[in-house]
């Protein structure tokens, strides 16, 4: 609810902890930016992340999207971490 209704945050990355349970790892406030998102991406273990993206369209209106990623680094992670994911 905080990133799509009170629009409080820009990011939230998820993580799987214990093989069972779904966490939040961090969050980004509204200041931060993509780049804060994807360095907040570890460079060894799978993520999922649900990350408010700004653009504009092109007739120049400024819009927000909600998108799902999955981060998963093939040559970093084990193919059970991949599979758990």
């Amino acid at each position: 609810n905080e990133i799509k209704m009170k629009k409080t945050l820009t990011y939230v990355v998820f993580k799987i902890e214990n093989r069972k349970q779904i966490v939040v790892d961090c969050e980004g406030d509204k200041e931060k930016t993509y780049a804060d998102f994807v360095a907040a991406l570890p460079e060894g273990e799978p993520r999922y992340a649900l990350v408010d993206v700004e653009y504009e369209t092109d007739e120049g209106v400024k819009q927000n999207k909600l998108c799902f990623f999955f981060w998963s680094p093939d040559d970093k992670t084990t193919v059970k971490d991949r599979m758990i994911y």
